[in-house]
């Protein structure tokens, strides 16, 4: 459907039906998407929702809320010459749906629409391929689709915000999505301005936030009658470290306040003059005492490789706080106090840019976190058969592990997932605090873990029986240079 067919039918549809989707929309609203916007995406949703049967979680899963469950798969491959699993193509399509079954059940409930969220990111071109381990594999999504259908869940749509259709297409999971008649929403808008209001659900903090207070998403995350499975894969990142279940629903929030690895100390300048959002209604009047209060309270607690480059130093140095504090709106005097503060190696990083490594694993911990307790997936499913090392990007290399983790707590989820990754979740930034503030556990020999296969469903007497692949980060660079870090 052209999108002005679609502006016409969804106008029709509007009338007869009360669904007011169809508005106009300005037209560089496009400009980084160039797929199905939430808009279009909403509307195709609308229509087939009275064919739709909602997925019922198993019983077993449910009545287990702070459990992980791991799938072992069975997917042999060997790398070809550019080291991609690429003769996995058709297990993993396998696999996906053989997931979707051992995990769901045909509901009950008519109507409403799923969501499905996988990290499709930014994949460079040197490392193009539809099987590379930086992206959830779109085999997997497909095959598991296949099974929700099989189930009569066929009302759903693929979610994402983190890059467009461009590098989507290129990436090869557009032949893979239409092959099996799948759509994919494209979240990604050029500002924040761009997304209408009816697009979008806000979601408070829970407790006491940390950075800010209220969190959008785009819909249909959030809509009262949408299944919301959250598909991240396993790897590495050099600033999430882990990247599983709660970095992955950074990917929900639209562009301008999904941007968790900004600098601290340009995040309000950002918000308010580049995002153009309302900071003062959504975030936290003293975040920047909240996080370098943190800070340093876990740079006393000895996290490991804690502000390694010794960023936090130089910025006392320069002033701290009491400089800051009278500077922080104009960003050119950040810009000097900032001058000799060591930044990250960031291809994406632009001349006269904010160094980004003061305080940022703190305040991309608790973004993360703040957003973890205010957005909760209906399932976390982390496709593990393939898992990755490295930066997150194209520094790294692929892994096959054979494993998928799935539970309703990302917490645990990613406690159990970083375990496997061949971490200690107990010392990992994200999951220690997690804990300490109360959203869930990082201990794994404190969670409930079961395996679960067509035999039906077994506790894991010992965690460390699990077999571990050792997955290493390259701590805030895409260097290859970088050691492979463990903690």
């Amino acid at each position: 459907m052209q999108r002005r067919d679609f502006i016409k039918a969804g106008t029709a549809a509007g009338a007869i039906a009360g669904f007011e989707y169809a508005m106009p929309m300005r037209a560089d609203a496009y400009a980084t998407s160039e797929g199905i916007n939430i808009g279009e995406g909403l509307y195709y949703l609308e229509q087939g929702k009275a064919k739709n049967t909602m997925p019922a979680i198993r019983r077993e899963i449910l009545d287990n809320p702070k459990a992980v469950f791991i799938i072992d798969t069975n997917v042999a491959a060997s790398r070809d010459n550019r080291g991609f699993y690429t003769s996995a193509r058709a297990q993993l399509e396998t696999e996906g749906k053989r997931v979707a079954k051992l995990l769901l059940e045909k509901g009950s409930k008519r109507g409403g629409s799923t969501m499905l969220r996988p990290n499709f990111t930014d994949v460079p071109d040197s490392v193009l391929s539809p099987v590379c381990g930086i992206n959830t594999s779109c085999d997997f999504v497909a095959g598991f689709n296949d099974g929700l259908r099989e189930l009569g869940n066929t009302n759903t749509i693929v979610g994402t915000r983190g890059a467009g259709a461009v590098t989507h297409r290129k990436n090869g999971i557009y032949d893979v999505l239409d092959a099996h008649g799948m759509k994919m929403m494209e979240a990604r808008y050029k500002k924040f301005q761009h997304y209408n209001k009816k697009e979008l659900n806000w979601h408070r903090v829970e407790g006491k936030p940390m950075v800010w207070k209220r969190i959008p998403t785009y819909r249909p995350i959030g809509d009262e009658d949408n299944f919301f499975i959250n598909m991240p894969k396993l790897k590495c990142h050099n600033l999430g470290l882990t990247t599983l279940s709660i970095k992955n629903i950074q990917g929900a929030v639209p562009t301008g306040y999904g941007h968790y690895c900004n600098a601290w100390a340009a995040l309000e300048f950002y918000c308010k003059h580049t995002y153009m959002i309302d900071f003062k209604k959504n975030f936290v009047k003293d975040y920047y005492q909240n996080v370098e209060a943190a800070f340093l309270k876990h740079r006393a607690a000895g996290f490991k490789h804690w502000d390694v480059e010794g960023s936090y130093d130089v910025y006392q140095k320069n002033g701290g706080w009491e400089k800051f504090k009278q500077i922080k709106n104009d960003i050119d005097k950040v810009r000097e106090f900032m001058s000799d503060v060591k930044s990250d190696d960031s291809k994406g990083a632009t001349r006269g840019s904010i160094p980004r490594l003061l305080m940022w694993d703190e305040q991309w911990c608790q973004r993360a976190l703040d957003s973890a307790s205010a957005i909760k997936p209906d399932l976390n499913v982390v496709e593990g058969v393939i898992g990755r090392d490295g930066s997150g990007f194209d520094t790294g290399q692929d892994e096959l592990a054979n494993v998928v983790l799935a539970g309703l707590s990302m917490v645990e989820v990613d406690t159990i997932g970083t375990h496997l990754m061949g971490h200690d979740p107990k010392e990992l930034y994200y999951t220690r605090i997690a804990k300490e503030r109360g959203i869930g556990e990082c201990d794994p020999e404190k969670i409930a873990v079961y395996h679960i296969s067509e035999n039906g469903i077994t506790r894991v007497k010992n965690i460390n029986a699990l077999k571990r692949v050792k997955l290493g980060v390259n701590l805030h660079t895409w260097s290859e240079t970088n050691k492979r870090l463990f903690w």
